[in-house]
């Protein structure tokens, strides 16, 4: 620098031109730049041929100043993502519905596939006067964005309460016809949910339909499934499914999972199906297929006086039932009695085999 001030000086001794001075103080600049930018190269590359960068940092210390900004950031993400996860579910509660869809959209711009209950947004959907179709639209978006969510068990999910509903039967088609689209098939649940829904509506083609595909694919019907097919069958009178769908219920009879009714009338419900079985019997006059069914179940009281009063049981060894005795309180060895529900518990005669199974 010293120098370049004394050659300034110089120059401006002399009697030359401003624009020729300005030329040679640049290229006095520019030689002094390139000097300095070779000399700073030079040492660079020594430092990295030893293993130390001159003005960059190592790369173990940049990964770890960096690792901390990372897990801020998705620490900061989760809060975020737990914060609007609270207040759907406040809102939801609260049948806020309106909110509830406020903040499903929120929690769909994260990357991770929200884990919710989808039920509640369909619900929700409803409750704002959403069309099926655009509820349908949202659940085949939300299927395709999230791939680790499209699974049939959940589909079963959003469909088992809705197709507990007569007005949600068209949505039920709707979201069954959309399986194709995101990949997936029915299996033996959806086909019960469908079956159970078509049968509670009457909606006897439909119902007939579900069956017809169930063979055809191979599906097992599960007790649920058989209780609907029992039921359809009674409502057609066609006594031999009947018979081939009762045999197959024995052993899950008192299983609640078996029958899609609420709590409160299941026994009602069960009481009502088996009076329904033997009046078709004795109509059918078969009701002598039916006994060996009925041995080791609680029978309602009624349905026993209308198998008694069919089939005396002093008559044949085959029957199940007993007249009443003359003499007061007396029964049969074949009949225990529950004083509290009147239901009566078959004791089954030796020497009876099943109907072949459903």
């Amino acid at each position: 620098m010293q120098s370049m001030v004394f050659f300034l000086e110089i120059i401006s001794n002399m009697d030359i031109d401003l624009e020729i001075t300005i030329f040679l103080s640049s290229l006095v600049l520019f030689a002094g730049m390139q000097s300095v930018r070779k000399s700073y190269t030079e040492n660079l590359k020594r430092a990295r041929e030893k293993g130390k960068g001159v003005g960059e940092k190592p790369v173990n210390e940049e990964q770890a100043n960096e690792q901390p900004d990372a897990t801020t950031r998705q620490n900061a993400q989760n809060a975020r993502y737990a914060q609007i996860d609270k207040s759907l579910q406040a809102a939801f509660e609260a049948q806020d519905y309106w909110q509830v869809l406020k903040c499903w959209h929120a929690m769909k711009r994260f990357r991770e596939c929200p884990i919710i209950h989808i039920s509640q947004i369909v619900k929700s959907m409803q409750c704002c006067n959403q069309g099926h179709h655009a509820i349908v639209a949202e659940l085949r978006c939300y299927f395709k964005t999230y791939n680790k969510k499209r699974d049939i068990c959940l589909v079963n999910d959003i469909l088992e309460p809705l197709a507990r509903r007569l007005d949600d039967s068209e949505l039920v088609d709707l979201i069954v016809g959309m399986l194709p689209s995101i990949h997936l098939t029915k299996d033996s649940r959806t086909y019960e949910i469908l079956l159970t829904m078509h049968v509670a509506q009457q909606n006897l083609a439909k119902a007939q339909d579900v069956i017809a595909e169930m063979r055809q694919n191979k599906v097992a019907f599960t007790p649920c499934a058989t209780a609907a097919v029992m039921t359809l069958a009674l409502q057609l009178s066609n006594f031999d499914v009947v018979l081939k769908a009762f045999s197959s219920l024995k052993t899950s009879w008192d299983i609640r999972s078996t029958w899609a009714v609420s709590p409160f009338g299941l026994e009602r419900h069960k009481q009502d199906i088996l009076s329904k079985i033997v009046k078709l019997a004795r109509l059918k006059g078969k009701l002598a297929e039916v006994l060996p069914i009925l041995e080791g179940m609680t029978v309602p009281q009624e349905v026993m006086n209308a198998v008694r009063s069919e089939v005396p049981m002093q008559k044949t060894h085959h029957d199940i039932c007993s007249d009443a005795s003359t003499s007061e309180g007396s029964r049969s060895d074949s009949e225990v009695e529950d004083e509290d529900t009147g239901f009566v518990a078959v004791r089954p005669p030796p020497g009876l085999a099943p109907p072949p199974g459903f």
